[in-house]
C-alpha cells in the first residue's frame, strides 16, 4: 500500500476487521496524518454505528498490515 503522510486510505473493500466486546469491528478508512482510523460498529451483525479510533488500539495482526514499517 503505497501511502504518503497526508493521505486517506479505503479500507472498505480490504474487509479487515476484529472481535472486541462481544463487537465486530470494520476497518472504513485509515487516516494516515492523524493515525486515526473510521470504524463501524457491529452487534450480532446488526450495525451499530460509525466512530474512530486511534491506529494504537488495533490488534498487532492489523497494524502489520496496515504499518509495512512495524514487523
Amino acid at each position: 500500500m503505497a501511502k504518503d503522510k497526508n493521505s486517506i486510505i479505503d479500507l472498505s473493500k480490504e474487509n479487515l476487521s476484529f472481535e472486541e466486546r462481544n463487537q465486530t469491528i470494520k476497518l472504513l478508512t485509515f487516516r494516515t496524518q492523524t493515525m486515526c482510523l473510521d470504524i463501524a460498529i457491529y452487534e450480532k451483525d446488526k450495525f451499530i454505528k460509525n466512530s474512530t479510533m486511534v491506529f494504537a488500539h488495533l490488534p498487532k495482526k492489523l497494524k502489520a498490515k496496515l504499518n509495512p514499517t512495524s514487523k
